[in-house]
């Protein structure tokens, strides 16, 4: 079904009369339209239950004319500062008007309430992040080319590592082979964390040197075709302790079993519960510092989590359910000397998880 007429039915159900949709991945998902930079407001998105329109200024008309189409009318206003003048045309008698309740800014809220004086403004949770959670095949195939170059890029990485690199150097490389393999660019900036540095779940990388006996844990992903791959892999240098691999071994099954007991329907919190009790039958529960996964797509991080409810009961656990993907990623962390962690991306297809790639087996050692 179509991503902005499946939005129109959804939002139409609440009673809502129109919505204002601001957030920029949140634009490019329903209409295709991405300006320079997906933090800056240089569309508006404004959608009614029959028609929607993209709003931007002249500096981005020759991008939003390519996106008109019987769906999708296009208003072009001279200044960025005019945008939201258009709003009270367009949503002229609506009585409600929905609105990102995460992203709407209150300077924005004040501007836009100003100009539809009449109308009732309704904040709406994760309504257009629930409908990203459910991927269409065509994005499933881009997420999967995506972590398909960062597992080619990783088996290169790793035949160039040299004693005594740095960090820096190594997350040059492999940023450079990313391109080299068609992809777009980075996900987000990888994470190279050697030695003690791998007991920090998000080390930022930097200068200390790659040494013998260490761990060396990659967390990285290459962007194809503006999606997402996300993948942590963990290298042991030279010869490492027993303990060390012993560690390395209880994540890898961990993960393994995690993936088996992924299906349709499955509440989220259940893989995340199942993993955390494999590490307390060691007594290494207090070392696995995070949940276990994450949905990925357009952002790195996106619906849905698996991780714990809080004791509080005031979280719910997301329901996984076909076609969502999202990483499932145990760790295991140690001041001492670091940390191992091992990451997937998966779907769920025809009832069970499907990996997209393939998965690490054995160690990985130089």
């Amino acid at each position: 079904m179509d991503k902005l007429y499946k939005f129109q039915k959804i939002f139409k159900k609440k009673n809502l009369d129109g919505f204002i949709v601001t957030n920029p991945v949140n634009i490019f998902y329903l209409s295709g339209f991405r300006g320079i930079s997906p933090t800056e407001r240089e569309a508006l998105l404004i959608v009614t239950p029959r028609s929607a329109v993209l709003i931007c200024p002249k500096l981005y008309q020759a991008e939003a004319w390519k996106l008109q189409s019987a769906k999708l009318k296009i208003a072009i206003v001279d200044e960025r500062n005019k945008m939201s003048e258009l709003i009270a045309k367009i949503l002229k008698g609506a009585k409600t008007v929905g609105f990102e309740e995460g992203d709407l800014k209150f300077s924005e809220y004040c501007h836009y309430k100003k100009q539809l004086k009449e109308a009732k403004f309704v904040p709406v949770k994760n309504l257009i992040e629930e409908m990203r959670a459910v991927k269409q095949d065509e994005e499933i195939k881009k997420i999967e080319k995506a972590q398909i170059i960062s597992q080619k890029a990783f088996f290169e990485i790793i035949k160039t590592l040299k004693i005594n690199q740095t960090e820096a150097e190594i997350a040059e490389k492999l940023a450079e082979i990313i391109k080299n393999l068609g992809g777009q660019e980075l996900a987000f900036k990888s994470i190279i964390a050697s030695g003690k540095n791998a007991s920090i779940p998000h080390h930022i990388t930097g200068r200390k040197k790659i040494k013998s006996g260490e761990v060396l844990l990659f967390d990285f992903g290459a962007k194809y075709k503006n999606y997402c791959a996300d993948l942590s892999r963990t290298v042991l240098v030279g010869k490492v302790s027993d303990d060390i691999k012993n560690v390395y071994s209880l994540v890898q099954t961990a993960q393994k079993e995690a993936i088996g007991k992924i299906t349709h329907g499955i509440k989220s919190h259940k893989p995340h519960e199942h993993t955390a009790g494999i590490f307390k039958k060691e007594n290494l529960h207090d070392y696995f510092l995070h949940g276990l996964g994450h949905g990925i797509g357009l952002e790195v991080h996106e619906a849905p989590h698996l991780r714990p409810l809080s004791k509080n009961k005031r979280s719910t656990a997301d329901t996984l359910s076909e076609g969502m993907v999202f990483s499932v990623e145990p760790g295991l962390y140690f001041p001492k000397w670091g940390g191992v962690r091992i990451e997937d991306l998966v779907t769920i297809k025809t009832g069970k998880a499907k990996v997209l790639g393939k998965l690490s087996t054995g160690f990985i050692e130089i």
